[in-house]
């Protein structure tokens, strides 16, 4: 899949790159994704807490791992 950036997103993936931060453009969009992953699993756990649930650490973990494991992405170790 080929994807075109915005100007300002190709200039911080070019900023990134050139701090060292990420050693390839492809590494920064990953990164980036997986940040933006994160983000709605936070939003997702946040709203439902917001409505009265309560989530042991044991069930968010659970949670995070069956979310990864139906998009085909979980951490390896875990």
């Amino acid at each position: 899949m080929k994807v075109e950036l915005t100007p300002d997103a190709a200039e911080w993936v070019r900023a990134e790159v050139a701090a060292g931060t990420f050693p390839t453009p492809e590494d920064a969009v990953r990164h980036a994704i997986r940040q933006a992953k994160r983000a709605a699993l936070r939003g997702a756990l946040d709203a439902a807490e917001a409505e009265g649930g309560c989530f042991s650490t044991d069930d968010v973990r659970r949670y995070a791992r069956d979310h990864l494991d139906t998009l085909g992405q979980t951490p390896k170790g875990s």
